[in-house]
């Protein structure tokens, strides 16, 4: 059968300002959730989890990539989040949900939104068992997955899969969205490893190019990865707040395996986002439904391990691949980063750039001052 595995995440209010929300908010929408897999019939299974301040439906359904009614339940669950959110008063009620009422497919409304369709064979000679992550973070924008995804498909030193399995040596195709494009979607495809400096010239950029997709090349039909690469102020025109990017990656058999696809995440990688989303921090691998409480506003993501069974139903666990102790030593080194390089300041890289800064404040004190220079003989 076609299965269609869809994440939708937004921020619609949290407590004390940008730290998590409600569980209040949280009941209404699982509530909402269990309704659509049981009575209504919309969805075959579902989970509702949040990662700092963001909610997050990862859900499973047959009506494929960009169903209107299933993203028109998403965009009712955030409504309904956001309800609740005003009648607490908690902080950013609504944020993410930049249009009034989306027809149709919510991507490019505000919300982060990542899917996949695959077939769901038990017979299948690669796939028997379908596995996958699930990661959501916070506090940065699309290009934060630029890493971790090329270390992982791209540099047998991060990942022996692609020297040892012969159906990875095959290679993949990525996708790079332009996310400075507004009108339309502008997007290349490339084939690694021929064309590996080519994605690495890109991705050096994550301000402006993200991954969206990789496939798989052993079977071209097989997309291995989707990722929420859209940039909010590119729909707002004004700063909302950091992009927040979910991604979902399907492992084992043919694809790479979940520790070769975490493994990257060790760095602590710089990425954009932060404190009012204006400065450059190493994001700090944390487990599912981890508030922010801490100094700076910490870039985070989560990742779920989770199984399916043959009609398309998630095993009665999923595993928290950040939650162990194995992940404690590198939290403990992703802060020390943090207290180090914040000791800048707002001086040089350790804040965003300019192109980033764009939508913020601080324009209007550049324009400002640019009033006040003179030209001297």
């Amino acid at each position: 059968m076609r299965v269609t595995l869809s994440v939708i995440k937004a921020d619609v209010g949290s407590i004390g300002g940008h730290t998590r929300p409600s569980e209040r908010m949280l009941h209404a929408v699982r509530e909402m959730l269990q309704s659509a897999c049981s009575a209504k019939g919309l969805l075959i299974d579902g989970l509702v989890t949040f990662t700092g301040d963001d909610i997050a439906l990862i859900m499973s359904h047959t009506h494929g990539v960009g169903a209107p009614a299933v993203h028109r339940f998403a965009w009712e669950c955030f409504l309904a989040a956001t309800e609740v959110a005003r009648q607490q008063g908690l902080y950013g009620a609504g944020q993410d949900l930049l249009v009034d009422a989306p027809s149709g497919n919510i991507r490019g409304a505000g919300p982060a939104v990542a899917e996949i369709e695959f077939e769901r064979d038990p017979q299948s000679q690669d796939r028997p068992a379908e596995a996958f992550l699930i990661f959501a973070a916070d506090k940065c924008s699309p290009g934060a997955y630029n890493y971790p995804l090329y270390a992982a498909f791209c540099d047998p030193m991060h990942n022996g899969g692609l020297l040892l399995n012969p159906k990875m040596h095959r290679g993949f195709t990525f996708t790079i969205i332009d996310m400075d494009a507004k009108d339309r979607d502008r997007i290349i495809r490339l084939d690694v490893p021929e064309r590996i400096w080519d994605v690495a010239t890109l991705l050096q950029n994550p301000d402006r190019f993200a991954v969206e997709a990789i496939h798989s090349r052993y079977k071209p039909d097989e997309q291995i990865v989707a990722v929420s690469a859209t940039r909010l102020h590119n729909i707002a025109g004004r700063y909302t707040g950091k992009d927040d990017p979910v991604a979902i990656v399907r492992t084992q058999g043919i694809f790479p395996a979940p520790e070769e696809i975490v493994e990257p995440f060790l760095l602590g990688h710089f990425v954009a986002g932060d404190a009012r989303g204006s400065h450059v921090m190493p994001i700090m691998p944390v487990p599912i439904n981890t508030p922010v409480t801490g100094p700076f506003c910490l870039p985070i993501v989560s990742c779920l391990a989770f199984s399916m069974d043959a009609e398309g139903r998630f095993a009665e666990e999923c595993v928290d691949m950040f939650g162990g102790p194995v992940w404690d030593q590198t939290r403990l080194k992703v802060q020390a980063k943090a207290d180090e390089w914040r000791r800048q300041g707002f001086i040089g890289p350790t804040m965003a750039s300019h192109t980033e800064l764009a939508y913020t404040g601080i324009v209007e004190t550049l324009q400002a001052l640019e009033r006040e220079f003179i030209t001297r003989e």
